[in-house]
């Protein structure tokens, strides 16, 4: 990947979903900068956790994601491991 971002360069996110549970969904958003010939070099990749919640801040159930293909399914699994890994560190205090 590249080192990062710097002047007249364009940041440009792409997020994908690529798990969801009860109420929570996870995003994978992958990060490129884009130099001013068009040239494109990624540079983050990271994975969101986003909640869903009512107008009382209460988590609420999510509609079932839909996998229709093996790189989605390699997600969805890579997902899960990366649900427990979070669940066992708040276990252990982080």
């Amino acid at each position: 990947m590249c080192s990062g971002a710097y002047q007249n360069e364009l940041v440009v996110l792409i997020g994908k979903l690529t798990f969801a549970g009860k109420t929570s969904i996870e995003v994978r958003v992958d990060t490129y900068v884009e130099s001013l010939d068009g040239i494109r070099k990624p540079i983050n990749r990271v994975y969101l956790t986003l909640v869903a919640v009512n107008s009382d801040g209460k988590p609420v159930e999510i509609p079932k994601l839909v996998i229709r293909t093996e790189q989605e399914k390699a997600e969805w699994d890579a997902g899960i491991k990366r649900r427990e890994i979070r669940q066992q560190r708040r276990q252990e205090g982080f």
